[in-house]
């Protein structure tokens, strides 16, 4: 069975803003992601990076592991200086794995790529990398992600999706990328707006089919839910909508298996 992870950037309000400041302290919801069923945690940055020491001992200290640390890290030439901050917070929280974006120009490609094995030197050894093939960045589109993943081969740099957004060609990315694909991002966007999954069960079931069908064997984790960035959102409200998901995608997923 799949690993189930809680993205904290989901019930981040601030994590759009200007500064990005968390709102929130992750260690105090630890607890409740740990009895609700999840196996561990996908960190959004700032809430370490602009945390106290104390809110980053507890998380390091917590049973419930930071396994993905969620980075948006730019790969200019001129930010080295973030590069190196996030290289020191992944050795300091021990996450397995770091989630991280290209920017959107072609043009730059060549240094991203470049800044990239730079940093990789910097991270821990044992922690993989996970390129997140989003819109907006030069891996939006799947031939490309392959292209650019076999450059980065030596580095057996692995892919993040987003098997549920309705815009998304599911076989189209499975047949560029294939097992590079280890992570999903869990959220159901239609029509600009994020919905609860078992709204839609008939897309998900025919999502879930060809992940099957590909032997996806990789992990989840919750990115977003109904009510996020709606003006009367709240952390509790956006936290038991992202359960439910997460309960419901559970239990399709035990279905295929029986």
């Amino acid at each position: 069975m799949s690993r189930f992870l809680m993205n904290t950037v989901l019930f981040e309000r601030n994590r759009w803003e200007a500064g990005r400041n968390p709102s929130l302290r992750v260690s105090e919801w630890m607890g409740r992601m740990k009895a609700d069923g999840f196996d561990g945690i996908e960190l959004w940055e700032n809430h370490a990076l602009k945390s106290s020491n104390e809110e980053v001992r507890a998380l390091i200290n917590h049973s419930l592991p930071v396994e993905i640390y969620n980075s948006y890290v730019g790969f200019d030439d001129d930010q080295d200086k973030e590069r190196a901050e996030a290289a020191a917070m992944i050795d300091r929280l021990h996450s397995k794995q770091v989630k991280f974006n290209f920017g959107d120009s072609e043009a730059s490609l060549d240094a991203y790529i470049r800044n990239l094995k730079d940093w990789k030197k910097q991270i821990p050894e044992y922690c993989e990398l996970l390129c997140e093939c989003h819109p907006g960045t030069v891996m939006e589109d799947p031939r490309t992600a392959r292209e650019v993943l076999e450059q980065l081969a030596p580095m057996d740099v692995r892919a993040v999706i987003h098997p549920f957004h309705v815009q998304v060609d599911l076989n189209k990315w499975f047949d560029h990328l294939g097992g590079k694909i280890t992570h999903a991002h869990v959220s159901l966007f239609k029509n600009h707006v994020f919905h609860a999954l078992e709204e839609e069960p008939h897309f998900i079931q025919e999502r879930l089919q060809i992940l099957k069908d590909e032997e996806y064997r990789g992990s989840f984790s919750m990115e977003f839910t109904k009510g996020v960035a709606e003006a009367d959102d709240t952390k509790k409200d956006i936290y038991g909508n992202a359960v439910k998901d997460f309960s419901y995608l559970r239990k399709q997923l035990q279905k295929q298996e029986v």
